[in-house]
C-alpha cells in the first residue's frame, strides 16, 4: 500500500507578501512548491521586485514547479482584482485553489501617537486587504470546492500587549473574518478558512523588535522565550510553513474556523 502524502500536485496557490526570501510568505511558497503546487509570489513595492523574482526563480529551479510574480498594494479592491488576474495568467490556470493572506504590518504605538495615517495603514493591510483579495479569489479566481484560505494572524490579538494595541485590534478583526467566512464559504463553496497566528519569529520585519541594538536578545524576545513550551527557542518561518502545509492538504478538510497559534505554546491554555 502506498503511503499517504500531503501532495499538492495540480494545485495553484497565491501567497501575499511572499517576496522576501527570509519571510513567512516565501517559506510557505517554498513548502507548497516542494509538494507540487504552482505558486504566485506577491510583492508590493518596486524596491522588493528583485527579491521577489529571485524567490520565484529559486523555487522553480529547485522544485521544478511553475511560478509567477505579481505586484500590487492590497488595500484597494482594484489592486486585488489585478493581482488575481495576473496570477491566473502567469500560472496558466483558470482558478486559484489556495490563498494565503500573509501580507501584514504593525508598529509599536502608544494610544496618543496613533494617527489617522497609522490606523488607515494597519487596518488597510491587515483587514481591508484580506477582504478584497478573498473577494477576488472567490470571484474571478473561481476558487473551487476543496479550496483553502489561510489568514496569517498574530498571537498579539490574544495577548493584550499595551504597545501593539492597534495592530492587535486589526488582527483581531481578521480573526473574526476567519470565523464568519468559514461558515459562509464552507456551506456555499466547500472552502475552509483558518487563521495561523505566529509567535515571535526572526524575519526582516520582526528583527527590530526581537534584537536589541547591541545584537543581543531584546526584552520582548526574552519574555516570549520564557513562555515557549515546545522548546527553548523562538519560532522559525519553516514552523509556519509546515503548519500551513497541513492546513491546505486534503487531510484538513474538516478543520475550519480555527485560530491556531504557531508559537510553541506561548498562548496555550489548560
Amino acid at each position: 500500500m502506498t503511503a499517504e502524502t500531503l501532495s499538492l500536485v495540480g494545485k495553484t496557490a497565491l501567497i501575499t507578501g511572499s517576496g522576501r526570501e527570509t519571510g513567512i510568505g516565501a517559506a510557505i511558497a517554498r513548502v507548497f512548491a516542494r509538494n507540487g503546487a504552482a505558486v504566485a509570489i506577491h510583492y508590493v513595492s518596486e524596491s522588493s521586485k528583485a527579491r521577489a523574482e529571485k524567490v520565484a526563480a529559486d523555487i522553480s529551479r529547485e522544485f521544478g514547479t511553475k511560478t509567477t510574480v505579481v505586484q500590487g498594494a492590497l488595500e484597494k479592491a482594484s489592486a486585488s482584482t489585478k493581482i488575481v488576474q495576473e496570477a491566473l495568467e502567469g500560472l496558466n490556470a483558470d482558478h486559484i485553489d489556495i490563498l494565503v493572506n500573509n501580507a501584514g504590518y504593525g508598529s509599536p504605538t502608544n494610544l496618543t501617537e496613533a494617527t489617522p495615517e497609522l490606523l488607515e495603514a494597519e487596518f488597510g493591510i491587515n483587514v481591508f486587504a484580506t477582504i478584497y483579495l478573498t473577494q477576488a479569489v472567490i470571484g474571478i479566481g473561481k476558487m473551487p470546492r476543496g479550496g483553502r484560505i489561510i489568514n496569517v494572524g498574530s498571537i498579539v490579538s490574544k495577548l493584550g500587549l499595551e504597545i501593539s494595541a492597534v495592530y492587535a485590534a486589526a488582527k483581531a478583526a481578521q480573526d473574526s473574518l476567519t470565523a464568519s467566512w468559514a461558515g459562509q464559504l464552507g456551506r456555499s463553496h466547500g472552502i475552509t478558512v483558518n487563521t495561523l497566528a505566529p509567535g515571535p519569529m526572526m524575519t526582516d520585519m520582526s528583527k527590530e523588535f526581537l534584537v536589541a541594538p547591541d545584537g543581543s536578545a531584546s526584552e520582548l524576545q526574552t519574555g516570549m522565550l520564557a513562555q515557549t513550551r515546545a522548546g527553548s527557542r523562538i519560532g522559525t518561518v519553516n514552523d509556519m510553513a509546515d503548519a500551513a502545509l497541513l492546513l491546505v492538504s486534503e487531510k484538513s478538510r474538516w478543520l475550519t474556523a480555527q485560530w491556531i497559534s504557531v508559537s510553541g505554546g506561548v498562548t496555550g491554555t489548560m
